[in-house]
């Protein structure tokens, strides 16, 4: 059953925005079993070689898979872990890791019949987006029918994995690494060595091996990076309030970084806390109820007011500016383990070399704190495979991957400085910039097409 028609497609209805160019006429809709056997090549020789067999890097080559100009070729994954993801039950605990799935994106998996897959699994839907600060009790609402989904990595990865088995066209080779890639001098096809002896040529190679890429490395391009200085820490949380509010994310942005729920249904929340790094490690030093005490207090301690922006409140209640703490869940228990990871930023200045390509946190890094990471990513997928299907015959044409590489850092770079921007400007307490923000958070609570533009880029 597809997502899109179905009974949530009516529920959707046409609020969603029409399918972009990258995925609705050149990506085959999946039919299993359905591609051509690829035709014969030397053993080790491929077509395509992904490097990088996580969530990002098995769609990629599912979605290359599937390109009406590539069904006849040969793409192999090279995946460093040993296994296939893990098959599912109903049953099992969350994963601590989860993707805030936009709509758009969950349209393009739908085109390559991962979201049924999703969709016999788990997911959730929520339609509310609430956001407020520790300086003030201003607050932000953000309202659509669906927002997004919130999926877990695990589940995203077994749907990609069970879809890639019915194709002919896709080769694994798990529990391997990259020793060494030869750069083409002559524009010829890429050879690459791997740990287990065996030598590979591919006439394109991307890379989607995560935020400290070797294929990055190889094309030796400038990066601009830095650490923030801040873990996110991760763990299921189950609350009192039932299912009041499992069709709302909560976010609160603090001074040592915003804290965040995403609703996973029958009372349950995954939270991404960013939080400086000594603030991390004392929170891991805490006993679970200890925990959850810290959490219900950093969601619902009311803002302790300066006599300035006691008055800047008053003020804005006169002018019919909404201010008001929001209802948020009462945490009562932690459900499973705690974890976390470091947070940080980078962007590659080149996303393209002679039969090379980067996609996903090998191109670019950000802040967890919209969800956007990985959403970025299915975009890069989503505009490689359009200018591939575009090029010439030649898989790893310079020109196609040059555009690739022109709209991609052209629609990612607003975003990533965004997302950098927003991380800074609610990690100080000065008392002008909170004056500043609280207003202009005030302001476009009140501002219904404003608020609109924020959704329609939320979704897509």
């Amino acid at each position: 059953m597809s997502l899109f028609g179905g009974p949530l497609s009516r529920l959707i209805g046409r609020r969603l925005m029409p399918p972009s160019a990258a995925h609705c006429h050149r990506v085959q809709p999946y039919r299993p079993n359905s591609a051509p056997s690829a035709p014969p090549l030397a053993r080790d020789r491929y077509d395509v070689v992904v490097v990088g067999g996580g969530m990002l890097g098995s769609t990629a080559a599912l979605a290359l898979a599937l390109e009406e100009k590539l069904e006849r070729k040969r793409i192999l994954v090279l995946d460093q872990t040993p296994g296939p993801p893990s098959s599912f039950s109903p049953s099992q605990p969350f994963n601590l890791r989860v993707i805030n799935l936009t709509v758009g994106n969950a349209k393009f998996l739908d085109t390559l019949g991962v979201w049924d897959r999703i969709r016999r699994m788990r997911y959730h839907t929520y339609d509310k987006i609430v956001c407020w600060e520790r300086h003030s009790s201003q607050t932000i609402e953000f309202e659509e029918s669906p927002m997004g989904f919130i999926v877990e990595n695990e589940v995203l990865e077994r749907g990609v994995w069970e879809v890639s088995e019915g194709l002919h066209n896709i080769d694994t080779l798990r529990g391997v690494q990259v020793e060494e890639i030869v750069y083409p001098k002559d524009n010829s096809v890429v050879t690459l060595q791997l740990n287990t002896g065996q030598t590979l040529t591919a006439d394109l190679i991307v890379g989607a091996d995560g935020q400290n890429s070797y294929v990055r490395r190889v094309m030796d391009t400038p990066m601009i990076r830095w650490e923030y200085q801040q873990q996110g820490v991760v763990c299921v949380l189950e609350s009192a309030d039932g299912p009041r509010f499992d069709n709302v994310a909560f976010q609160r942005f603090l001074s040592t970084g915003p804290i965040a729920l995403l609703p996973l249904g029958q009372g349950l929340f995954s939270l991404v806390w960013s939080c400086r790094d000594t603030l991390s490690s004392d929170l891991a030093s805490l006993s679970d109820e200890e925990f959850v005490s810290r959490v219900n207090n950093a969601l619902q301690r009311q803002p302790t007011l300066s006599s300035t922006m006691a008055t800047v409140e008053t003020l804005a209640s006169q002018l019919g500016l909404e201010s008001r703490a929001p209802d948020t869940p009462r945490i009562t228990g932690i459900v499973g383990k705690r974890g976390s990871y470091p947070l940080g930023f980078h962007v590659a200045s080149r996303l393209a070399g002679p039969r090379m390509v980067l996609v996903g946190d090998a191109a670019q890094r950000v802040h967890p704190l919209a969800g956007q990471g990985a959403n970025i990513g299915f975009r890069d997928i989503q505009r490689l495979c359009r200018e591939v299907g575009r090029g010439s015959e030649d898989i790893g044409d310079v020109a196609a991957l040059n555009r690739y590489e022109t709209y991609t850092q052209r629609h990612n770079a607003p975003m990533l400085a965004f997302l950098d921007g927003m991380n800074k400007l609610y990690s100080t307490s000065t008392e002008p910039v909170v004056l500043a923000r609280n207003l202009g958070l005030g302001l476009v609570n009140q501002m219904d097409f404003l608020k609109k533009i924020f959704v329609s880029n939320a979704r897509s």
